[in-house]
């Protein structure tokens, strides 16, 4: 039976200035590889998060690539937030004596220097820059692929 429960989740598609490479994170528990991201914590909004988790899982310091579309100025009390590049629902199974759940995942588009990533999570085993023919052909998630075919101009062959 699958629970209701969602949980807030942050993300990156980080890719290198070049846009040849994406980094990627070796998940302990999922047992694939996966790009950097968590749970979000209550006292943050959604793109500090997910920059938050980047820095956690691989060392690398990278930037948001904006998606807003909306122009405005704002003040203190109203302000624009960075827009996710996507927000996607993701079904996490039950392990151990956690229950089922839902992700409900901001996700982000991120550039950065491709510096040497270093593991500094205990969920996570490797960390890497992979090529989009690496990612395509790695153990992960379909969407992860997907964006690795199209965003990265390349097409499976």
């Amino acid at each position: 039976m699958r629970s209701n429960e969602k949980h807030f989740a942050v993300s990156g598609f980080v890719m290198n200035r070049e846009a040849t490479k994406l980094l990627m994170v070796f998940h302990k528990k999922l047992n694939t590889w996966v790009i950097p991201g968590g749970h979000l914590d209550s006292d943050e909004y959604p793109h500090e998060g997910a920059l938050r988790e980047i820095k956690e899982e691989t060392g690398i310091e990278a930037e948001i690539i904006d998606a807003n579309k909306f122009d405005f100025s704002g003040n203190e009390k109203e302000f624009c937030i960075p827009a996710p590049y996507l927000v996607l629902s993701e079904y996490i199974p039950a392990k151990g004596d956690k229950p089922s759940h839902i992700h409900i995942d901001f996700v982000y588009l991120c550039v950065a220097n491709e510096t040497i990533p270093t593991k500094q999570e205990t969920e996570v085993d490797d960390v890497k820059w992979m090529t989009w023919t690496e990612v395509v052909e790695s153990n992960t998630f379909e969407s992860i692929k997907e964006f690795a075919r199209k965003k990265m101009g390349k097409k499976m062959r």
